[in-house]
């Protein structure tokens, strides 16, 4: 999945109508806590999938790189006119790298944003849960 996109679902399980004033109101509160709780660990788990997938590519992409290089040994005069195939390897790596670490980067913020979520998500379901068991004496 696209970074864009889970922005756009964190935005969708953030509104939220948190307003008590019954306890229909209370149940229904604590409903979509559970949902979109349950939502944000499953994005979690994807965000985790998409991190792992994502180091894995940059291995991948970085051998090839390497290996791309190590057989197109040029020297003498034809890798001095066409440049040096090391400086053209190390451009290469540095930008490969500048990507991914960019790309895991923002991943990674993902996955602490949903883990924020879910603590606040948790911190808005105790005093609903306290004051329901308030009323009903449980």
């Amino acid at each position: 999945m696209i970074n864009e996109d889970y922005h756009k679902l964190l935005i969708e399980i953030i509104n939220i109508n948190i307003e008590v004033t019954s306890i229909a109101d209370s149940r229904r509160l604590i409903t979509e806590l559970n949902e979109r709780e349950s939502i944000l660990l499953k994005l979690k788990e994807n965000i985790l999938t998409d991190i792992r997938r994502a180091e894995s590519n940059f291995l991948k992409d970085k051998a090839a790189i390497r290996k791309k290089y190590s057989t197109n040994q040029k020297s003498g005069l034809t890798g001095m006119i066409r440049g040096h195939s090391k400086s053209k390897l190390i451009n290469e790596l540095k930008k490969l790298d500048s990507c991914s670490k960019t790309n895991i980067e923002d991943l990674k913020e993902l996955r602490y944003m949903i883990d924020d979520l879910i603590v606040q998500f948790g911190n808005l379901k105790d005093p609903v849960n306290k004051s329901m068991r308030d009323r009903f004496g449980n």
